[in-house]
């Protein structure tokens, strides 16, 4: 029975994921410039091809997605960037009510940035990044699977994160 529920919960995460990818795409009507799917089976290669950065490759295997979407909102984007901002917003809020914890927010003029991890015990279920900058460019970043919290910081340093200037909640 445990593993029912268990398969149900990364279905609906990994269902959740892609409607939210899903209804980013009909509002922007636009393609990204950077996509990135990454399931299982890929990740689990890539764990393997990490092998000599131990650290990096322990943390790897336990993830079951990873799904990237990098928009850039140029002079060339036909859209509403306003409507993408409330994108962005109600998404966080959506993602908080249903017990995403919010870790990291920048609310200013030009950017908004939420970072919200899904949790259980000591560990994250899911992490999501979404980040408007500069009004030119929208980042969306979907990560499923375990994360140690002692992890995070192994992640961050190897792909140079710096979250020096954000607020953390």
């Amino acid at each position: 029975m445990k593993k029912i529920i268990l398969l149900c919960l990364m279905f609906s995460f990994q269902s959740q994921a892609q409607d939210l990818m899903q209804n980013l795409q009909d509002m922007i009507k636009t393609e990204p410039n950077v996509e990135v799917n990454l399931g299982p089976g890929m990740l689990g290669l890539l764990s393997g091809m990490t092998e000599s950065e131990g650290e990096v490759a322990n943390v790897m295997k336990n993830l079951t997605e990873i799904v990237v979407r990098v928009y850039e909102l140029d002079e060339d984007f036909t859209g509403d960037v306003s409507q993408i901002k409330a994108w962005v917003n109600d998404t966080a809020k959506g993602l908080k009510a249903s017990g995403f914890q919010q870790l990291a927010a920048v609310r200013e003029d030009d950017s908004t940035v939420f970072i919200l991890a899904e949790m259980d015990n000591d560990a994250m279920k899911g992490l999501s990044v979404m980040a408007l900058d500069d009004e030119d460019e929208l980042v969306v970043i979907k990560i499923g699977g375990k994360i140690l919290l002692k992890d995070l910081g192994v992640l961050m340093n190897r792909f140079n994160v710096d979250l020096g200037d954000i607020e953390v909640n």
